[in-house]
């Protein structure tokens, strides 16, 4: 029987700071974003102050001048690589490591969303490569993995707990705009619980934007699970997958359709409803355009193309058995993108899925962010020595 939980929004009211409201700031009268995307880029860099300075200085997202998106953020990630590079040279692995995280941060806000915009794909070069720097100050260090893909490679970060000799291996994705760089923050809560953590793009998206993300994209974890099984530093026996928002619906796919994993997390994906709204920010529209290669203006083709997407219409949500591997189903209950709908529909699919809805919170959940995932984390352990167990 299917565990329901919901964590109320009064629950954690106290725990989060609020970010102050640009919009209501006279010096800054352009949203250029969601509110919500400020608060994850504070909370990822650690600094509110230096997010919400950058931001007022930008006046138009097009061009690579001062006063550009792509330049602003960019200053600021060349800042903290000239400084990782100094502390490196001095040895301070610590510091230099934070140095060179929070220029692949700023760098990978400047090619946000989708590269698209004169200067990101530079500023997105930029974001892969002191992620890269940030990893041989890791410990243990980034493991970089080329998975054979469609008579090509695919290339993914795989993070390694410390301590643990061949761990179990969480498969994790970002959403449409949120790509394998991007996630560090997210996923310590689950590399300190004893999991290796695999993050790549999922086609459309990053380094993967070559292929068009189709409605079966999924097949691109079935052909990382073939190589990773066999792969000497992890159990390939026991692997997860973890997906939000755009890369939730593939996990939700996959939790019907993989049989080889022993657990999945749906955050925040869409699986019949969130397909149907056409009321998107510009950014995701932008983001959505350039993974499914349509034009950002040609909404009717984008609309149809996402119809696809359903499960119920690909004739995958059937009823109370559909969904055959253990599941968590997370995200707010103010979500359009993602709605509570989908979410219950997920739930109601399979008879071992958990749903956690979070009361008065957004796309993704941001607002409990920090309090959720080591819960996430947890869940995911739970599920793993049951596993074990059964074997």
């Amino acid at each position: 029987m299917r565990l329901k939980q919901a964590l109320l929004g009064m629950v954690f009211c106290c725990a989060i700071a609020p970010f102050p409201s640009l919009a209501d700031d006279d010096q800054h009268d352009a949203e250029f974003v969601e509110e919500r995307r400020l608060r994850l880029w504070s909370a990822q860099t650690q600094n509110q102050d230096l997010v919400h300075s950058t931001y007022r200085r930008i006046n138009h997202m097009r061009g690579t001048d001062p006063g550009s998106w792509v330049y602003e953020w960019s200053q600021i990630g060349k800042y903290f690589a000239d400084r990782g590079e100094a502390l490196a040279a001095a040895n301070q692995i610590d510091a230099a490591r934070k140095a060179f995280l929070n220029a692949s941060k700023f760098y990978g806000i400047a090619r946000f969303p989708a590269k698209t915009l004169p200067g990101q794909a530079e500023a997105y070069n930029k974001h892969l490569q002191y992620y890269k720097r940030a990893g041989e100050f890791f410990d243990p260090k980034l493991v970089i993995i080329d998975i054979p893909y469609d008579k090509q490679t695919i290339q993914a970060y795989l993070h390694m707990p410390s301590g643990v000799e061949k761990p179990a291996l969480i498969l994790w994705n970002g959403g449409i705009d949120t790509w394998k760089g991007d996630v560090y923050n997210n996923i310590q809560p689950y590399v300190d619980r004893g999991f290796a953590v695999l993050t790549f793009d999922v086609l459309g998206t990053g380094e993967n934007s070559a292929w068009a993300a189709q409605n079966d994209s999924n097949k691109l974890h079935s052909a990382v699970i073939d190589y990773m099984q066999n792969h000497p530093l992890i159990d390939g026996r026991y692997i997860a997958h973890v997906g939000f928002s755009f890369s939730g619906y593939y996990a939700a796919r996959n939790a019907i359709t993989e049989d080889r994993l022993f657990a999945v997390i749906s955050a925040c994906g869409p699986v019949h409803d969130g397909w149907r709204n056409t009321d998107r920010p510009w950014e995701i529209q932008e983001a959505l355009s350039a993974a499914i290669h349509i034009a950002p203006d040609d909404n009717d083709a984008i609309n149809q193309y996402m119809l696809g997407f359903s499960l119920v219409t690909q004739g995958l949500l059937r009823g109370p058995d559909s969904v055959k591997r253990p599941t968590l189903i997370v995200n707010g209950d103010l979500d359009h993108l993602a709605p509570v709908s989908d979410l219950r529909l997920l739930a109601d699919s399979g008879k071992e899925t958990d749903l956690w809805i979070m009361g008065g919170d957004q796309h993704c959940f941001g607002q409990y962010r920090s309090i959720v995932m080591p819960k996430m984390a947890n869940w995911l352990a739970q599920k793993l020595a049951a596993s074990r167990e059964a074997q």
